[in-house]
């Protein structure tokens, strides 16, 4: 499944690139004229709602993320995710317990020309820095052994930060007039992945996702909102 859903992703980066391609301006003999006009921006707020179906796949853990959005330009987004997360997981192996909080912080580049004024749909794709703090703790853990005998142990709390590089792309639509929805697909790569590596790494990077592996791949579905506070030159065909 994770094979196809990054191949997936390959192939959507594939196809934006070929659609900026096409969409680059003419020669002059074709080109159209083109005119810039003050449009409507301002800063999107959101909230990322396939975190609560995540829940019910693994209710050990709790999400929360905020996607943010401001427009700078015809083209440019600046664009940032605020995420919290707690877990608490228990078996017969062992007790985990961890909270935290992350941010990123990157670009969204609009590759849809519009040719409509105040037209808010956009198909994007981006670029992204993250940074997560967390800490950590494993009360006690077991370890059965028919030969040695059981072992019990435990990890105590220490404080952890990551943080990755990711790409996006996704796609947002106004349904009602500031209303939007959107989806979004990510990978992250862990820059720090010696935390991977560790004797016992986290279960759960906040932002981020697996904390035992030094990449992941991750979907969203967010609603937001755009507050109007400020106006940007768009560029319009005549």
């Amino acid at each position: 499944m994770k094979r196809i859903l990054h191949s997936l992703f390959s192939t959507l980066l594939v196809l934006l690139a070929v659609n900026a391609v096409a969409q680059e301006p003419k020669k002059k003999k074709d080109s159209v004229p083109v005119i810039t006009i003050p449009v409507p921006a301002g800063v999107r707020v959101g909230v990322d709602i396939s975190r609560f179906a995540l829940k019910y796949f693994q209710p050990y853990r709790t999400d929360v993320t905020v996607n943010l959005d401001a427009r700078y330009n015809d083209r440019i987004y600046i664009a940032s995710d605020l995420s919290f997360n707690s877990v608490y997981h228990l078996d017969q192996n062992y007790k985990y317990i961890s909270n935290g909080m992350s941010g990123t912080i990157g670009i969204n580049y609009n590759l849809l020309k519009k040719t409509v004024p105040k037209e808010n749909f956009i198909i994007y794709g981006g670029l992204r820095y993250g940074l997560a703090v967390f800490t950590y703790k494993v009360p006690e853990y077991r370890i059965y052994n028919l030969y040695w005998g059981n072992i019990r142990g435990s990890v105590p709390e220490t404080t952890k930060m990551a943080h990755w590089i990711e790409m996006t792309v996704g796609m947002k639509v106004e349904v009602l007039k500031n209303f939007y929805l959107g989806w979004s697909l990510h990978e992250r790569i862990l820059v720090n992945g010696a935390l991977a590596n560790q004797d016992f790494p986290p279960l759960v990077i906040p932002g981020f996702g697996k904390g035992y592996k030094k990449s992941a791949f991750d979907f969203q579905y967010s609603v937001s909102y755009l507050f109007p506070l400020w106006k940007v030159k768009q560029a319009v065909k005549l």
